[in-house]
């Protein structure tokens, strides 16, 4: 009995591991300050209730709000890349529990999944705000859900793995490239699901979607009480408040398309077979260079290991947590591609984790287990310790700077337009913390609409931002400071 008992301590403390570990990590290594670029729009838009860049997010805006109102501690931006941590650490503990699925022992486990939480990859998208990781870790849970409906045929399991692809849709279209696999493991499972099931799934998929009503009702309710001050100035929505004023139906319908970066069209050419080369290019290259070579060949191993086990869910496992890497090899425009290639990273746990199921008995099969198990955790602790600059963070670091630069110069009623990276640390400071209090933040500026600006320079001090490395002078606009060798500040011309 006593022996029993150690044995249900040890479950329970790798169980709780598997989470707490991870979500501990991140929370710890979190900077306070506002980031810049679209890190600093996921930190402030969910806590005024605003609207992202294209499409909307509204998920993570949602929940991103209850989080950062109920959890009043420390500044905003820490409140969001916490969340985003505590999200990734559910990823983490997934991946866990589908390796135990698969049959792996739970120190193995845990120690596989430990070391997926501590790569460079993961471990920096989730010490900062990003609906992307919201999105994986609803992807995780839906890829779980079916997993258990392959080896038990509940049709609850099914149901629920719809509804969380419903779900990760809504924080980030992403989630999309789960289907794939879902149809595949439906044609492939031992019962496949009735058309009932299947109807009544994809109603529970509309259900999530129905979370983009957000856009167009919330953005009315902005453009009616006035709460964003750039629609004063003529605009078609500011950022942070009502990103392309999605109230009207052009402006929702860029928001829900994402046709300003062309995203459909990169969407549409993932589907071209050449690119499939591409993106199993893109599965070994960023396995090997995450984990390393030892565990880029354990994880091929582990995929013919778990096929002669299971086929059904090893096949669906790899489609469903590889077929975004298709959209990542052809979006070209995308500035960080490695958060669309999470779930492959994530593939990893089950695959290698299960490679000596716990139920093999024998001396061969404990030495495997066991020398699996110290593997990881020495790369676990490897990776732990090679990167102290994540829990490194210079006071005023991140965008604080720029709002700190920027305060002196410019007075609160003041127009400043600023491209896409210094614009968001500006509009948190402005919109979010109060640090920047009274400004009107635009997004990016036009010289051809110079007489435009200074229309508006009669009833506002109008600022334009620039790099004079790019920018050496403005028609109709002076040169008011010269905040640094990359940041100058010009004043509209009355």
């Amino acid at each position: 009995m006593i022996k029993a008992r150690a044995a249900a301590i040890a479950a329970m403390l790798c169980d709780v591991a598997a989470f707490a570990v991870p979500a501990a990590v991140y929370v710890a290594s979190v900077s306070h300050e506002p980031a810049s670029w679209d890190t600093a729009e996921f930190q402030g838009v969910p806590y005024i209730l605003g609207i992202s860049h294209p499409t909307g997010f509204p998920l993570f805006a949602l929940l991103g709000y209850v989080w950062s109102h109920l959890m009043a501690v420390d500044t905003i931006a820490f409140r969001m890349n916490a969340f985003t941590g505590v999200t990734m650490a559910i990823a983490a503990l997934l991946a866990y529990a589908t390796a135990l699925r698969l049959g792996a022992s739970r120190p193995v486990a845990l120690c596989v999944t430990l070391a997926f939480s501590l790569t460079q990859d993961v471990w920096s998208h989730a010490n900062r705000a990003e609906a992307q990781v919201l999105a994986v870790a609803f992807e995780t849970a839906a890829i779980y859900a079916f997993v258990r409906w392959l080896t038990e045929e509940r049709p609850i399991w099914y149901a629920t793995a719809f509804a969380l692809c419903g779900l990760g849709m809504a924080a980030h279209p992403n989630a999309i490239w789960l289907f794939p696999g879902f149809l595949v493991g439906s044609l492939i499972a031992r019962t496949r699901p009735n058309l009932a099931l299947v109807a009544g799934s994809l109603a529970l998929v509309a259900a999530g979607l129905a979370f983009y009503l957000y856009l167009p009702l919330r953005s009315a309710y902005i453009v009616a009480h006035g709460l964003d001050p750039t629609l004063a100035l003529g605009t078609d929505g500011g950022i942070f408040w009502n990103y392309h004023n999605p109230s009207t139906p052009g402006g929702l319908l860029l928001d829900l398309t994402g046709n300003e970066s062309n995203a459909p069209h990169y969407f549409l050419s993932s589907f071209n077979p050449v690119h499939v080369q591409d993106a199993l290019w893109a599965f070994v290259s960023s396995i090997g260079e995450q984990y390393g070579a030892f565990t880029l060949v354990l994880a091929f191993f582990g995929i013919g290991a778990a096929w002669r086990r299971d086929w059904r869910t090893t096949l669906f496992l790899c489609v469903a947590c590889t077929a975004s890497l298709l959209f990542s090899v052809t979006y070209s425009g995308e500035g960080d591609v490695g958060r669309y290639r999470l779930l492959a990273l994530w593939l990893a746990v089950p695959l290698v984790a299960a490679l000596v199921p716990r139920d093999v008995a024998g001396l061969r099969a404990t030495l495997g287990r066991t020398a699996i198990a110290l593997f990881f955790a020495v790369v676990a602790s490897i990776e732990f310790l090679a990167h102290p600059e994540f829990f490194h963070h210079d006071r005023g670091e991140g965008g604080r700077w720029v709002i700190d630069a920027v305060a002196p110069f410019t007075s609160p009623g003041s127009v400043i337009m600023v491209d896409w990276l210094d614009a968001t640390s500006l509009a948190y400071g402005a919109y979010v913390d109060g640090s920047l209090p009274g400004r009107i933040i635009v997004s990016g500026w036009d010289p051809d609409k110079i007489a435009q600006y200074k229309v508006w320079a009669r009833t506002h001090r109008v600022y334009i931002l620039v790099n004079p490395q790019d920018v050496s002078s403005i028609d109709g606009a002076k040169l008011d400071q010269q905040i640094d060798d990359y940041h100058a500040l010009y004043e509209v011309k009355r």
